[in-house]
């Protein structure tokens, strides 16, 4: 992995904790708003299957295959909740 890539996905780590807390922070203060949490997920989400696909790029067209179709999955469970 590349080191500006390397960066980047540590960049998106860190601000998707950052906004988890932002989150539990306001949720302290009963004021929960919905959209720190799910920007969160979003991150992890871009950051988890970053790093999967650059593992996946190593193994032989099977694992990519099946990579793509848990990505799949997991990007239209999170925009739309379909699972």
């Amino acid at each position: 992995m590349k080191s500006n890539t390397r960066d980047l996905f540590g960049l998106l780590a860190l601000v998707s904790l950052l906004l988890f807390t932002a989150n539990f922070i306001l949720k302290m203060f009963d004021a929960d708003l919905y959209f720190f949490a799910y920007a969160g997920y979003g991150l992890t989400l871009i950051v988890v299957l970053g790093v999967a696909k650059f593992y996946v790029d190593k193994l032989n067209m099977v694992w990519k295959v099946i990579y793509y179709i848990i990505a799949i999955f997991a990007v239209l469970d999170y925009l739309f909740s379909l699972f």
